[in-house]
């Protein structure tokens, strides 16, 4: 998954609310979300070929979720390296925020490509970033309001998307929750792209060039072979789920459904 925008505290009715973009290449074989663990009960997408998941919820409310880093340079680690999807499963299974964090804090990044993985409920909500060389995964808790955490650190200012995203839903944040859901949609549809001329010119070792940066800057992303695969809105309350909504597909073509009976 590429962003996860979090709104911790905002709202009584919804303490947190998680509206994400899953970017991936078209060609990667993936499942809509369906029961992944039975106890606790777990709702989350498939990943088909590492058998994973990019982001999952239980039923008491707890919600695991993964971005990876963006690399601008190849990635120096020798492969095969563990999949980020199990652990978003294997943090999942845990069932409490305490036990994630220590879980994550027990880690070693070094077995993994580099990520930030995203953890919470109604009452708290964490962040760990893995990076190169580094054994620690370092954790973060995230304090109340509008979050965005895109391929990097959470509201890092080098990502565009992270300001037009506050930018879209800040003025919704004390509509009726329906109004709220329905800008949270429109949102990740959003398609608008900075001019090229504010893309930074990347280095000439770099495996992606400006053009495609620019196209990657858009909350929903498309290109020829990789872009905005599916779409998901979930609305938590202390203890449960308020709703989870999924768009199978492009959220600018896709209406989104609610698959929170598959609890």
């Amino acid at each position: 998954m590429c962003t996860i925008v979090a709104l911790r505290g905002v709202r009584a009715d919804c303490p947190l609310i998680l509206a994400t973009n899953r970017d991936e290449f078209y060609a990667r074989e993936t499942a809509g979300p369906s029961r992944l663990l039975a106890s606790p009960s777990t709702v989350g997408g498939r990943d088909l070929v590492a058998q994973g998941t990019w982001m999952g919820v239980t039923r008491e409310g707890l919600f695991v979720g993964v971005t990876n880093h963006r690399r601008l340079e190849p990635d120096p680690k020798p492969g095969p390296l563990r999949s980020r999807g199990e652990l978003v499963l294997r943090a999942l299974a845990l069932a409490s925020v305490p036990d994630i964090t220590r879980f994550v804090g027990a880690l070693d990044a070094r077995e993994y490509n580099t990520f930030n993985l995203m953890w919470g409920d109604a009452s708290a909500l964490f962040v760990g970033y893995a990076r190169d060389e580094q054994r620690e995964v370092l954790i973060d808790s995230v304090p109340e309001g509008v979050h965005v955490l895109p391929n990097d650190r959470i509201d890092s200012p080098s990502f565009v998307k992270v300001a037009r995203a506050k930018q879209l839903i800040e003025p919704y944040l004390a509509a009726p929750l329906p109004a709220l859901t329905v800008a949270l949609q429109s949102m990740l549809a959003d398609r608008q792209l900075p001019e090229l001329a504010d893309i930074p010119t990347p280095p000439v070792t770099s495996v992606l060039n400006r053009e495609f940066l620019r196209e990657l800057a858009a909350l929903c992303v498309r290109t020829p072979a990789y872009g905005t695969r599916s779409s998901t809105v979930v609305e938590l309350a202390p203890g449960r789920v308020v709703q989870y909504l999924f768009a199978d597909g492009p959220p600018d073509r896709t209406p989104f459904t609610d698959v929170t009976p598959l609890f």
